[in-house]
């Protein structure tokens, strides 16, 4: 049942979702409308003319996520998916679409086990995107502020206690909401996964065509990314292994 309730999602656009000028606006319905016909590769092709003129949101991922599994393509398919979860983590089709898609790529893994305390840290920052945390470290620290205010000027002691309490409260809940929302800033400042997008890529030894060849990884992939050097990425996978590719076989989340 949940494997035909994915298949509907993925026959459906998404008709908005964020603001944007009026001839982007009319773009973006111009592709939802292309979609419906079935021309899914000039879909796509409108909706990358919607991120050029600056605008991005998951809902606009979602439909491209749509546009590229029905154009064949895996690969792109899973990152505008991922892109589409990295902007808003509770979007459920997204989620379930990905999962779905995921089913088609060649490589699997047995992933190397993670530190709890670092799993779960990262799990708790990916609840929320990156506008929210910041939307809450703002209000937290209003809090932080009145609080302070209360304890300085209140004439009763019992007053005074809540006021201090409620600052120490509220700092630690700043503290919390403030690092969420500059690592998630930081993700997308500067990416550190990406998806493989060509059909298979050799990973190498080195960076370079002579380096010895360590294994093959396949469209729609997962990885890891660490440092660049003269167009080739290094790269490492779940199951720990890494190495280099060249750049241009991947695409940044």
């Amino acid at each position: 049942m949940k494997r035909i309730i994915i298949i509907i999602i993925l026959g459906m656009p998404v008709a908005g979702g964020f603001m944007m000028a009026s001839g982007t606006d009319s773009l973006f319905h111009k592709g939802n409308a292309l979609y419906e016909e079935g021309d899914y590769e000039e879909a796509l092709g409108i909706y990358h003319q919607v991120i050029q003129d600056g605008f991005e949101s998951a809902g606009l991922y979602y439909n491209m996520g749509n546009a590229a599994y029905r154009s064949n393509s895996i690969g792109y398919a899973i990152l505008y998916y991922e892109k589409a979860l990295k902007l808003e983590p509770s979007h459920e089709d997204a989620a379930n679409n990905l999962e779905f898609v995921s089913r088609y790529r060649l490589d699997t893994f047995d992933e190397v086990p993670q530190l709890f305390l670092g799993s779960w840290i990262r799990g708790f920052v990916h609840l929320l995107p990156e506008h929210t945390w910041s939307i809450l470290a703002m209000l937290f620290f209003i809090s932080l502020l009145t609080g302070i205010v209360v304890y300085l000027f209140a004439s009763r002691i019992a007053i005074k206690k809540t006021g201090f309490v409620g600052a120490v409260a509220t700092l630690l809940l700043f503290v919390i909401a403030f690092s969420s929302a500059a690592s998630r800033h930081r993700e997308i400042v500067n990416p550190d996964t990406g998806i493989i997008l060509v059909p298979s890529v050799v990973v190498r030894s080195s960076p370079s065509e002579s380096g010895t060849e360590l294994f093959i990884l396949h469209e729609g992939t997962k990885i890891e990314l660490s440092e660049e050097v003269s167009g080739w990425q290094n790269i490492k996978v779940i199951d720990g292994r890494e190495g280099w590719i060249m750049a241009g076989h991947f695409e940044s989340i």
